[in-house]
C-alpha cells in the first residue's frame, strides 16, 4: 500500500510525491494531520486564528476534489503529528509513505520523529518546496550568508537566474523546472468527502480570498498572465487599500497550493512573449526574498523562534502588556497602525508596506518582545508561512539578517508617501471621506479635524528612548 503524506503542499501540480506514488504501482491513500499544536493558545493567542483557519479547510477540500478525480481518497487524522500519523501508517499497512520536505523547524521535527517510529516503512522524501534545489545552491548551509543581497549575487554568479536590467535571454526558463513524472490518467468514483467534521467544528463566512489549488491557479492566471498586472507591478506594489495593488499570491504559496515554481515559469511564459521590464524582473525578486528565507530557517535550524535570533547576544525586550495590546486592537493612536491592525483582525491580510511599518512600530517605538508581534501574526496572517513570517520579523526587529543600527519607519511620513488621499486609513478607521489627504496620518492635525484619541507614546521620542536603550544614542 502506498501513501501520499500532505502538509504544506497542497496541491498536485508540480507535486513529486504525488506523481511517484501513482507510479510506483498499488493502491493508494492520502493523509493530512491536523496537528494539535494548531489550537495551542499563549498570551491569550492561537496559532491559528480564523480566517487562516478557513482558508486552510477550503484547501483541503479542493485537495480532496481533486485527489477523488484519481481515485485517491484524502484522510484528515486529528492530534500529535508523530503519534496519529505513525498510528495511522500501521493501520492501514503502509509499505511506502511517499513526502515532501519542508524548511519549518518543526515540520523537520515531526517528519523526522516519523520516520524514525517507522523504520520499517520505505520513506520517499523529495524536494519540493522551494525554487531551486539543494544542490542549485551556491554555497553550503554551514555558510549561509546573512545577507539577502550576497545570496542573490551567489546566485546570478552561479545560476542563470533573471537579472535586474538584463534582458529576457531564455535560459532563465531551464534552471528552475517543475516535478516530471508520467501523469496518472483520472479515474473518476464516488467518495465521501474527508472535511464534514472539520467543517462542523469550525464554521466560517466567507474570506477575502478561497482557499486551494483551483483558486490560486485561477490568480495567477488573472495577475500574472494579464500585462497591465505584471508589468506594472513594481509601481504598484506599495499600495495599501486595492486588492491588484499586488499578485497576493502569498496566499497559495503559503500553504502549498500554489508552487514558486509555476509562479516563476508563468512570469518566465510572460517575458518570452512580452520581454522583461523592471516590474516582471520584481516578481521574481519577491519570489527570491521568500527563497531566502526559506533556505535561512534551513540553515539556522530553530534560532529564528528565540527572542535573541541570530544574535549572540539577547536585545533588551519589554513584555508590556498593555501597548502590545493597544497594537493588537488597532488603538495606538498612529492611523497607519491602526488601519493596518483593523485590517489584519477583520481579514487576516495586510499589504507588505503596512506589515513592515507595524512591525517597526511595535519593535523601535514600544519595544515590545518582537515574538509576540511575530506570534500575533502566526495566528491572524492567511498567507503565514513559518520562514517568512519569523525571518521578516526578525529582520525589523534587528535581531535576524538586518543588523545594521536601528532603522525605523516613519509611520506618521509612510502613510503620507503611500497614501496621500488617506483612502486607507479612511476605509479601515471609518473616518470621513472629505478630510484632507495631508491630515490623515498625523494624530496632531487628525485631532483638528475629527475626534481623535491621544496616541500611546511619542513616535520621535520613543525612538530616541529605544536607541539609548540599546547604546546607539
Amino acid at each position: 500500500m502506498n501513501a501520499i503524506w500532505f502538509r504544506n503542499d497542497l496541491r498536485l501540480h508540480d507535486h513529486q510525491p504525488f506523481l511517484n506514488t501513482v507510479n510506483n504501482g498499488g493502491e493508494v491513500r492520502a493523509v493530512f494531520v491536523w496537528d494539535e499544536r494548531l489550537e495551542e493558545r499563549s498570551l491569550n493567542m492561537k496559532r491559528m486564528g480564523e480566517n487562516r483557519r478557513r482558508f486552510l479547510i477550503e484547501s483541503l477540500e479542493d485537495l480532496a476534489t481533486s485527489l477523488h478525480a484519481y481515485g485517491i481518497s484524502l484522510t484528515i487524522v486529528h492530534g500529535n503529528v508523530e503519534e496519529v500519523m505513525s498510528s495511522w501508517l500501521i493501520e492501514q499497512r503502509i509499505e511506502h509513505v511517499f513526502v515532501h520536505d519542508h524548511p519549518g523547524f518543526e515540520e523537520r521535527q515531526d517528519l523526522s520523529k516519523v520516520m524514525a517510529k517507522m523504520p520499517e516503512t520505505k520513506w520517499h522524501v523529495s524536494e519540493g518546496h522551494m525554487l531551486f534545489r539543494r544542490d542549485q545552491l551556491p554555497v553550503e548551509l554551514t555558510a549561509f550568508p546573512m545577507s539577502f543581497t550576497r545570496f542573490r549575487k551567489k546566485l546570478e554568479t552561479k545560476l542563470l537566474v533573471p537579472q535586474k536590467n538584463h534582458p529576457y535571454t531564455g535560459a532563465e526558463r531551464d534552471v528552475i523546472q517543475e516535478s516530471s513524472g508520467k501523469h496518472p490518467e483520472m479515474r473518476p468514483i464516488n467518495m465521501p468527502m474527508a472535511l464534514e467534521e472539520l467543517k462542523d467544528m469550525y464554521p466560517g463566512s466567507v474570506g477575502i480570498v478561497k482557499g486551494g489549488e483551483t483558486a490560486g491557479l485561477e490568480r495567477l492566471s488573472t495577475y500574472v498572465k494579464d500585462p497591465k498586472r505584471l508589468f506594472t507591478y513594481k509601481q504598484t506594489r506599495d499600495g495599501l487599500l486595492s486588492f491588484d495593488d499586488s499578485s497576493k499570491l502569498s496566499f497559495w504559496l503559503a500553504n502549498g497550493c500554489l508552487s514558486p515554481k509555476r509562479v516563476y515559469q508563468t512570469i518566465m511564459q510572460m517575458e518570452a512573449e512580452h520581454g522583461r521590464n523592471e516590474s516582471s524582473y520584481w516578481l521574481f525578486f519577491e519570489l527570491l526574498w521568500r527563497e531566502y528565507f526559506q533556505w535561512l530557517m534551513l540553515a539556522t535550524q530553530g534560532r529564528l523562534f528565540l527572542k535573541r535570533g541570530l544574535l549572540e547576544k539577547e536585545l533588551i525586550w519589554y513584555d508590556d502588556l498593555r501597548h502590545f495590546e493597544a497594537w493588537k486592537k488597532g488603538e495606538t493612536g498612529y492611523p497607519l497602525v491602526d488601519a493596518a491592525m483593523v485590517e489584519l483582525n477583520t481579514t487576516g491580510y495586510m499589504s507588505n508596506r503596512a506589515r513592515q511599518n507595524v512591525a517597526s512600530f511595535l519593535t523601535k517605538n514600544l519595544g515590545v518582545n518582537w515574538l509576540w508581534g511575530a506570534r500575533y501574526f502566526e495566528e491572524q496572517l492567511i498567507d503565514y508561512d513559518p520562514a517568512s513570517n519569523y525571518g521578516n520579523w526578525a529582520y525589523q526587529a534587528g535581531v535576524g539578517t538586518d543588523m545594521r543600527e536601528l532603522r525605523a519607519f516613519n509611520v506618521v511620513g509612510q502613510g503620507i508617501r503611500y497614501d496621500p488621499k488617506g483612502r486607507y486609513a479612511k476605509h479601515w478607521l471609518k473616518l470621513p471621506e472629505s478630510l484632507p489627504g495631508h491630515v490623515v496620518y498625523d494624530p496632531e492635525e487628525l485631532r483638528k479635524c475629527v475626534e481623535w484619541p491621544q496616541t500611546i507614546v511619542d513616535q520621535e521620542e520613543s525612538l530616541r528612548k529605544r536607541k539609548k536603550e540599546l547604546g546607539l544614542g
